[in-house]
């Protein structure tokens, strides 16, 4: 498809507000732990959550947690 205008999408990558969410959630915070961390809204952290678990193919945030730590999106000095 070609790119007509606007910023573009980060496709099937995590962007790097998706990839903050999810290295502390992968840690055990909460959304609204993740928010006030990063100074976002919950529900704001809420749609990220839920768009990188879509990207990731993951069901569960413990299933997400897993996949990030599988695929090193989490240093292993935050585990």
């Amino acid at each position: 498809r070609e790119w007509r205008r606007g910023r573009r999408g980060y496709g099937d990558r995590l962007s790097p507000r998706e990839l903050d969410v999810v290295r502390l959630v992968a840690t055990g915070a909460t959304n609204r732990e993740v928010a006030a961390k990063l100074s976002r809204s919950p529900k704001t952290v809420a749609g990220q959550l839920s768009s990188a678990m879509r990207k990731l193919g993951a069901a569960s945030r413990t299933e997400l947690a897993v996949l990030a730590l599988r695929d090193g999106l989490v240093p292993e000095a935050d585990q």
